[in-house]
């Protein structure tokens, strides 16, 4: 395994296993020290057991997904396993900090629009959560990079008024980080905090008073910001800050789809059929979108996970009065809804980013 995943193993797993204790935690953190000792495939044996032992769209089996998540070997498994959480479990206790990891892989790949709907979207749904403050600071750290110095003080200055006077690393990290806005004007946190991105989401409030930004004084000597690492990252030490250089193109490296569902135990897998003839080319996403020329095998987009059927049948009927080739796949719990049957990947990729600009979040899986 990358030494770098393990320095983000790190990291992050310190911030969020405050949010939830239960009894099987000390099995997940004897996985995590076999992961950071050496021993990848033992402690991800140990994550997959239990997985498989737990109760498919149960709170259990949303953990174990996030420790294999956390654990995994690349970015791109790390990040489905985040969006079916976010998808398949949005009461899990984990949300919060899944939205946060997967910003923190949007601002690795310089997709900071993408990072700033994770952002926002932990910001309004959890006004409150324990991830707030950390939120704030990374929102800060986007801002930046997208060059709104003023907004960026703003909400850096927020997080700190948020932070507690115990959590003394991330007050120094917020302190470092406002060393780029002395004297700079900044307009107070509209109370709802969201930050808009390209697509106009969660625009800020009514224009308020500019005010100088204060000078935030660390409560030790401020030291650079640690940078959760993501596979093919190196942090670079620059002179202001420190950053994240991805060894990795800007853009989205295409996912990696298993050949079998990730959440199938070994019993449930069946073999999958061939996929169909490609769509043309020439097709427009639209088109895309309704095409129905494949009907088994290939891609779909999985929308959704329900325990009860009707439920599942509901969110279908509602995908497909918006013009959507949806579907309700399985015969027993989960109850999955999918849209369309595509005959290749880079087809599917394409249909979820429609459907990420539409807010409607979902993951690239294997056909049924």
């Amino acid at each position: 395994m990358s030494r770098k995943w393990v320095v983000a193993v790190m990291l992050l797993v310190p911030v969020v296993s405050r949010a939830q204790s239960s009894p099987d935690s000390a099995v997940y953190r004897r996985a995590q020290t076999l992961v950071n000792d050496g021993n990848a495939m033992a402690g991800r044996a140990i994550v997959d057991s239990m997985i498989i032992r737990a109760t498919p769209g149960t709170n259990e089996y949303a953990e174990g997904l996030y420790w294999r998540a956390v654990l995994s070997a690349t970015a791109s498994d790390a990040e489905m396993d985040y969006r079916r959480i976010i998808v398949d479990f949005p009461l899990s206790p984990r949300v919060e900090d899944v939205l946060l990891r997967l910003a923190q892989l949007e601002l690795a790949r310089a997709d900071y629009d993408g990072a700033l709907q994770h952002l926002n979207r932990l910001t309004l749904e959890h006004p409150a959560g324990a991830a707030r403050a950390r939120a704030g600071y990374w929102t800060a750290r986007v801002l930046f990079e997208k060059n709104d110095i003023q907004r960026a003080c703003a909400i850096n200055a927020d997080a700190l008024a948020r932070t507690s006077e115990n959590d003394t690393e991330l007050r120094n990290q917020i302190s470092y980080l406002n060393q780029r806005c002395i004297g700079v004007a900044v307009a107070a946190v509209p109370a709802s905090g969201g930050v808009s991105d390209s697509t106009g989401s969660a625009k800020a409030a009514d224009s308020l008073s500019l005010v100088v930004a204060p000078t935030i004084a660390p409560t030790v000597a401020p030291t650079p910001a640690p940078v959760a690492l993501m596979p093919g990252q190196v942090a670079v030490t620059t002179a202001d800050t420190t950053a994240v250089n991805p060894n990795i193109a800007s853009k989205k490296p295409p996912m990696q789809i298993p050949s079998t569902p990730r959440d199938a135990k070994p019993s449930m897998v069946k073999a999958m059929a061939k996929a169909g003839a490609p769509v043309s080319k020439t097709k427009s996403l639209k088109n895309a979108l309704e095409d129905t020329s494949v009907e088994t095998g290939g891609y779909s987009v999985q929308i959704a996970a329900y325990n009860v059927k009707s439920q599942a049948q509901a969110m279908m009927a509602k995908l497909k009065r918006n013009g959507y080739q949806a579907r309700v796949s399985g015969v027993s719990a989960p109850f999955r809804v999918r849209i369309g049957h595509y005959a290749t990947q880079a087809q599917a990729m394409a249909v979820m980013r429609s459907l990420k600009a539409k807010k409607i979040d979902g993951f690239v899986v294997k056909a049924e």
